[in-house]
Protein backbone atom coordinates (compact mmCIF):
# COMPACT_ATOMS: atom_id res chain seq x y z
CA UNK A 1 0.00 0.00 0.00
CA UNK A 2 1.37 3.40 -0.99
CA UNK A 3 0.66 6.64 0.86
CA UNK A 4 1.12 10.18 -0.35
CA UNK A 5 2.34 12.97 1.90
CA UNK A 6 -0.14 15.48 3.28
CA UNK A 7 0.70 19.15 3.80
CA UNK A 8 0.15 20.63 7.27
CA UNK A 9 0.34 24.16 8.66
CA UNK A 10 1.29 25.09 12.21
CA UNK A 11 -0.59 28.16 13.47
CA UNK A 12 0.91 30.02 16.41
CA UNK A 13 -1.36 32.61 18.04
CA UNK A 14 -3.67 32.44 15.02
CA UNK A 15 -0.94 33.09 12.43
CA UNK A 16 0.32 30.47 10.00
CA UNK A 17 3.97 30.01 10.95
CA UNK A 18 5.31 26.99 9.12
CA UNK A 19 4.31 24.37 6.58
CA UNK A 20 5.53 20.77 6.40
CA UNK A 21 4.66 17.49 4.77
CA UNK A 22 4.13 14.23 6.61
CA UNK A 23 2.49 10.89 5.95
CA UNK A 24 0.30 10.99 9.06
CA UNK A 25 -1.15 13.80 11.17
CA UNK A 26 0.31 12.15 14.27
CA UNK A 27 3.79 12.43 12.70
CA UNK A 28 3.22 16.10 11.83
CA UNK A 29 1.97 16.74 15.37
CA UNK A 30 5.07 15.15 16.89
CA UNK A 31 7.40 17.15 14.63
CA UNK A 32 5.56 20.41 15.38
CA UNK A 33 5.65 19.80 19.15
CA UNK A 34 9.40 19.21 18.96
CA UNK A 35 9.86 22.34 16.81
CA UNK A 36 7.89 24.47 19.29
CA UNK A 37 9.95 23.12 22.21
CA UNK A 38 13.18 23.86 20.34
CA UNK A 39 12.00 27.42 19.57
CA UNK A 40 10.15 28.09 22.84
CA UNK A 41 11.95 31.39 23.53
CA UNK A 42 10.89 32.69 20.12
CA UNK A 43 7.19 31.75 20.37
CA UNK A 44 6.42 32.80 23.95
CA UNK A 45 5.64 36.37 24.85
CA UNK A 46 5.74 38.33 28.05
CA UNK A 47 2.43 39.00 29.78
CA UNK A 48 1.31 42.16 31.56
CA UNK A 49 2.93 41.06 34.82
CA UNK A 50 6.16 39.73 33.32
CA UNK A 51 5.04 36.09 33.21
CA UNK A 52 5.52 34.05 30.05
CA UNK A 53 2.30 33.44 28.16
CA UNK A 54 2.24 30.16 26.26
CA UNK A 55 1.24 30.52 22.63
CA UNK A 56 -1.97 29.13 21.20
CA UNK A 57 -0.76 26.35 18.91
CA UNK A 58 -2.84 24.53 16.30
CA UNK A 59 -1.90 22.03 13.62
CA UNK A 60 -4.21 21.82 10.62
CA UNK A 61 -4.31 20.80 6.97
CA UNK A 62 -2.68 23.44 4.79
CA UNK A 63 -4.78 25.70 2.60
CA UNK A 64 -4.12 25.90 -1.14
CA UNK A 65 -2.02 29.08 -0.84
CA UNK A 66 0.10 27.49 1.91
CA UNK A 67 0.63 24.35 -0.19
CA UNK A 68 1.73 26.53 -3.10
CA UNK A 69 4.15 28.38 -0.80
CA UNK A 70 5.59 25.05 0.34
CA UNK A 71 6.05 23.84 -3.23
CA UNK A 72 7.60 27.14 -4.34
CA UNK A 73 10.05 27.31 -1.42
CA UNK A 74 10.82 23.62 -0.92
CA UNK A 75 14.30 24.12 -2.40
CA UNK A 76 15.20 26.50 0.45
CA UNK A 77 13.37 24.61 3.20
CA UNK A 78 14.83 24.07 6.66
CA UNK A 79 15.36 20.52 7.84
CA UNK A 80 14.07 19.62 11.29
CA UNK A 81 14.05 15.94 12.32
CA UNK A 82 14.69 15.00 8.67
CA UNK A 83 11.53 16.84 7.53
CA UNK A 84 11.48 19.85 5.19
CA UNK A 85 9.87 22.85 6.87
CA UNK A 86 8.98 26.06 5.05
CA UNK A 87 8.64 29.10 7.28
CA UNK A 88 5.79 31.47 6.49
CA UNK A 89 7.49 34.73 7.42
CA UNK A 90 5.27 37.78 7.64
CA UNK A 91 2.23 35.60 7.06
CA UNK A 92 -1.22 36.85 7.95
CA UNK A 93 -4.30 34.81 8.55
CA UNK A 94 -5.87 34.23 5.16
CA UNK A 95 -9.37 34.93 6.48
CA UNK A 96 -8.41 38.33 7.95
CA UNK A 97 -9.18 41.47 5.97
CA UNK A 98 -6.12 43.60 5.23
CA UNK A 99 -5.44 46.21 7.89
CA UNK A 100 -3.71 49.44 6.96
CA UNK A 101 -2.66 49.98 10.58
CA UNK A 102 -3.84 53.58 10.41
CA UNK A 103 -6.26 54.85 13.07
CA UNK A 104 -9.61 55.97 11.74
CA UNK A 105 -12.28 58.43 12.74
CA UNK A 106 -14.82 56.86 10.39
CA UNK A 107 -17.47 55.20 12.63
CA UNK A 108 -18.21 52.63 9.89
CA UNK A 109 -14.65 51.28 10.16
CA UNK A 110 -14.50 51.02 13.94
CA UNK A 111 -14.53 47.51 15.41
CA UNK A 112 -17.95 46.27 16.45
CA UNK A 113 -19.97 48.62 14.26
CA UNK A 114 -20.86 45.91 11.77
CA UNK A 115 -22.17 43.62 14.51
CA UNK A 116 -25.71 44.34 15.79
CA UNK A 117 -24.99 42.16 18.85
CA UNK A 118 -22.04 44.37 19.87
CA UNK A 119 -24.18 47.00 21.62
Amino acid sequence: MSFSLSTFTLDIDGKPTLVLRAKWQADADEICRAWVQAHWDEVTREGPYGAELPPAIRLRMARAAEKATYETNAHSALFFHDVSIVMLTGAKRLDEPPDSGEPTNDPEQRPGNGDPQAS
